[in-house]
């Protein structure tokens, strides 16, 4: 993700005594002084012509170093107030500020590659490999509304949340947990985990060509929703079956845009019902 480059420094010292110095084994001849300093001189004129030709100039330099703050402070933000359950609007506000210059230095423009799988639906490893978006993304905070509005349920409270892209199928999953898991502490805990399954495309699958296609944009057609119970009171429930259907096809076009995403972060703007969403990249979606 970032490029760093280290300059190598060379310093030379030269030990020179006096013209009556008592110990010869001290003393350098000007002529030995004469090949060090050329010898120093050398090698500094060697390093700047190796900072000529690096790739990472000092303006490039600069935007890596802004993009990696404003990360972390979207990143604290997130974790200041819940994700968005305790937020208010000055940091409301705030987020979006941040969202908004990390989307001006998007470096991703084609985040549509690989969404397809291999073209017929499959989904074979290298198709996998080749989508940027391709693994398990936690969020870390959104402004989405119809997710914001889980934490008002009285009997459930909203645990982690995941975006899972296995190209072209995309699992959205949301741990639901009792509200007074606090009380009972991690050794008598509950979860419930629902699944909202879709497919993801590319909009030219639909449009049937390449012109002014947003490469940044990624259709979703919803396939079915599913509830897991996965722990009861501390106890492994996973062996019991899930509760789920098939949601009907509907006019209905669901697509996100890709704002921002390097190999951690992941910035999405949902269409409908709208809403942000801040993802960072986890080894897995384990409860």
């Amino acid at each position: 993700m970032c490029l760093f480059t280290s300059n190598v420094f060379v310093h030379g010292f030269i030990a020179v005594t006096t013209s009556s110095g008592r110990n010869p084994h001290l003393q350098i001849s000007r002529s030995s002084q004469k090949q060090q300093q050329q010898r120093i001189y050398s090698t500094s004129v060697n390093n700047d012509r190796e900072e000529n030709d690096s790739t990472t100039t000092p303006s490039t330099a600069t935007t890596i170093k802004t993009i990696e703050s404003l990360k972390s402070e979207l990143i604290n933000l997130g974790a200041s107030y819940d994700r968005g359950y305790g937020a208010t609007s000055r940091s409301f506000a705030k987020a979006d500020s941040i969202i908004s210059k990390l989307e001006q230095n998007n470096p991703e423009q084609n985040a549509i590659r690989g969404i397809d799988g291999n073209g017929d639906g499959g989904d074979t490893e290298d198709n996998k490999d080749s989508s940027p978006l391709a693994g398990s993304w936690r969020m870390i905070w959104t402004t989405a509304a119809d997710v914001l509005t889980l934490n008002a349920n009285p009997f459930t409270t909203v645990g982690a949340i995941y975006q899972v892209f296995n190209p072209p199928s995309v699992t959205n999953i949301i741990d639901l947990l009792p509200p007074f898991q606090t009380l009972l502490g991690s050794e008598r805990g509950s979860l419930l985990r629902a699944k909202v399954q879709t497919r993801a495309y590319s909009p030219k699958q639909q449009e049937g060509n390449n012109n002014n296609i947003n490469k940044n944009k990624i259709g979703l057609d919803f396939e079915s929703i599913s509830l897991e119970p996965v722990e009861l009171f501390g106890n492994d429930v996973g062996f019991l079956p899930p509760l789920g259907f098939d949601l009907p096809r509907t006019p209905f076009e669901g697509f996100f845009d890709v704002i921002f995403l390097d190999e951690n972060l992941l910035i999405i703007k949902q269409n409908a019902p709208g809403g942000l969403f801040v993802l960072t990249k986890v080894d897995n979606f384990d409860p």
